[in-house]
């Protein structure tokens, strides 16, 4: 199957909705994906001959794990590097906001689809603040990212809500050690 530009990411969320049915059916998690709103554009006979996008959805998977509201968005390249700004300001905002509110925010990086990463929204945006401050890269490779973050196959196969409890293990032991 053939991907344009556009749709490049296709292939890495319809493995996302198949695993987070997965987490459904095990009772682990909900989380689904948020769908894009479109206007259909008819034709002189009234049938829809295309679709234009009516507005962009705010990231593209919403959802609930262990009492938390979760909020992610899929990123995919097949080079190796990931640019910062692959993520456009409504989407940057959007996280700020729902992890400012108390909610779990991050970027889902598939170099592959089975090289993911679950990659920390504060993280990304340091990145993304520092490369537009004109102090750093314009991207990131796999190698600079936290190997912690990679995701496994530990409940499931590619079980990327695992990452998270790894990361709230870490944030509780770096509290007890400063308190």
């Amino acid at each position: 199957m053939s991907f344009t530009h556009a749709n490049r990411g296709r292939p890495l969320e319809q493995l996302l909705e198949n695993i987070n049915r997965i987490y459904q059916q095990k009772g682990i998690a909900m989380i689904h994906k948020v769908p894009t709103a479109w206007i259909p554009i008819r034709d002189r006979k009234g049938k829809i001959a295309t679709a234009k996008v009516d507005r962009k959805a705010s990231v593209d998977f919403l959802g609930v794990y262990l009492g938390r509201a979760v909020a992610f968005d899929a990123k995919y390249t097949d080079a190796k590097r990931m640019r910062w700004d692959r993520l456009e300001e409504h989407q940057r905002e959007f996280l700020d906001a729902w992890g400012a509110a108390g909610g779990i925010s991050f970027v889902l990086v598939g170099f592959t689809l089975q090289q993911l990463y679950v990659v920390p929204w504060e993280w990304w945006r340091r990145g993304y603040e520092k490369r537009q401050a004109g102090k750093g890269m314009a991207s990131f490779t796999a190698r600079d990212l936290n190997q912690g973050w990679l995701v496994g196959a530990d409940r499931i196969p590619l079980d990327y809500l695992a990452v998270l409890d790894k990361e709230a293990a870490q944030d509780g032991e770096e509290e007890a050690e400063t308190a």
